[in-house]
């Protein structure tokens, strides 16, 4: 019989513990991965293909967990293509938008001597969403927290098969803590030029900008985010916000009908 030492023990044990919680883990997967490609099969060719391209298991359930939750809007939200977003900008629209941007800066600026907003009308497509949701720390956390829930749900069948249908229903119940920082990769309203974030210059610095640290020092303690919304409600009727979840004060919804 070998005796381990009690540091040599402890070593033995983390190993092992670690060992026991990769093969669960990796066990939770499979199942998980089964029922997530049947159900985003289910969802249509433009969610499988998004879903490819998102880095690792936790993040793709929780744009899948988006795309199940938005199913019956799916067409009407998805980003436009480059070809889309280039003939939008030849549109009557893309100028109305335009014409109403400046006058929300002409009004803000009025309000505010010695301050700029800028208003960022750039159509966010497919490619660079799905580049931030993979980058994203908060999204990462989100991602986490859920992949965590299913894999408890699936481990309580034991051996059984986690179905498409009961993956469906968890992802459509799971509330997270804190709401993930970003809209899954296809669904940002930026994606349809349908949301537009501001930002307060002066003299070329950046004094308020679309930062989530900077919300409570710098929109609410200096009142950028009071003195947006008067501007935006003062100069067009087309806009809504800012959004509220996430809080983002320098987010609004453009709605040009």
């Amino acid at each position: 019989m070998i005796a381990l030492r009690w540091p040599a023990l402890a070593l033995f044990v983390i190993s092992w513990s670690a060992s026991v919680q990769s093969q669960a883990q990796g066990t939770c997967d499979a199942r998980l991965a089964s029922a997530m490609t049947a159900l985003a099969r289910d969802q249509g060719e433009q969610v499988t293909q998004a879903l490819e391209r998102i880095e690792g298991m936790s993040k793709q359930l929780l744009a899948l967990r988006s795309y199940v939750r938005s199913r019956e809007t799916l067409s009407q939200r998805w980003s436009w293509s480059q070809a889309q977003i280039d003939l939008y900008r030849q549109s009557r629209e893309y100028q109305d938008l335009l014409a109403a941007v400046k006058r929300i800066r002409v009004r803000f600026e009025t309000d505010n001597p010695g301050f700029e907003l800028y208003g960022n009308t750039e159509v966010r497509s497919l490619d660079v969403q799905i580049q931030r949701w993979n980058e994203n720390q908060g999204v990462g956390r989100v991602a986490a927290s859920l992949e965590k829930a299913l894999c408890q749900k699936a481990n309580v069948k034991g051996a059984h098969e986690f179905s498409a249908a009961e993956l469906r229903e968890a992802l459509q119940k799971w509330q997270p803590s804190t709401p993930a920082p970003l809209a899954a990769p296809g669904l940002s309203l930026h994606g349809r030029a349908r949301a537009i974030d501001f930002q307060v210059n002066q003299g070329g610095r950046v004094v308020a900008g679309p930062e989530i640290a900077k919300i409570a020092s710098t929109w609410e303690a200096q009142g950028w985010s009071a003195k947006l919304s008067a501007a935006v409600s003062a100069a067009s009727d087309k806009f809504v916000g800012p959004l509220k979840m996430p809080n983002e004060p320098w987010h609004y919804e453009y709605r040009p009908n």
